[in-house]
């Protein structure tokens, strides 16, 4: 089994199905998919999960208490992007269709329940997209919900 953790604001981890519901990237799209399109992001580690947020955070969110949900994925379930395929410069925002359309291509698919990708943020670190509608979700097993904070220290007042 592979543990991977899904991190969110409070008021979209409610319940373990809010967390891993796939509204946002329904709704917003991420690297991996286009608007329209169900998918839930997980870093391949509570580190990672931890920096992938903050990356999008405004200087107050960091203060705020998020909510952190363990993963668990049988490894069958899982299949992964072949690195060498992505163009040189992918993990940059302006090629985000070229990973959206990537992701897009797999969540069509209906191959595998897990997509095994790339970390933009951090070289050479892995996250997880679940595709919530495919038959194998029903397998992956979700811990209970608990509160993560950041370390205070990341906001510096000088």
């Amino acid at each position: 089994m592979i543990e991977a953790w899904r991190l969110a604001a409070p008021e979209h981890s409610r319940t373990v199905g809010d967390m891993l519901s796939g509204e946002g990237a329904l709704r917003f799209g991420g690297r991996w998919n286009s608007p329209g399109r169900r998918a839930v992001y997980l870093g391949g580690s509570l580190a990672l999960a931890s920096v992938e947020l903050l990356v999008h955070l405004r200087v107050p969110d960091v203060l705020r208490t998020y909510r952190k949900l363990r993963v668990r994925i049988p490894e069958r379930l899982i299949s992964e992007v072949d690195e060498r395929g992505l163009p040189a410069g992918w993990a940059m925002p302006s090629l985000h269709p070229v990973t959206q359309e990537i992701g897009d291509q797999w969540l069509a698919s209906g191959g595998s329940a897990v997509f095994r990708v790339p970390s933009a943020v951090v070289d050479g670190e892995r996250n997880y997209i679940l595709n919530p509608i495919h038959p194998g979700f029903a397998e992956i097993e979700a811990g209970s919900i608990e509160d993560f904070r950041f370390d205070a220290r990341i906001v510096k007042s000088e």
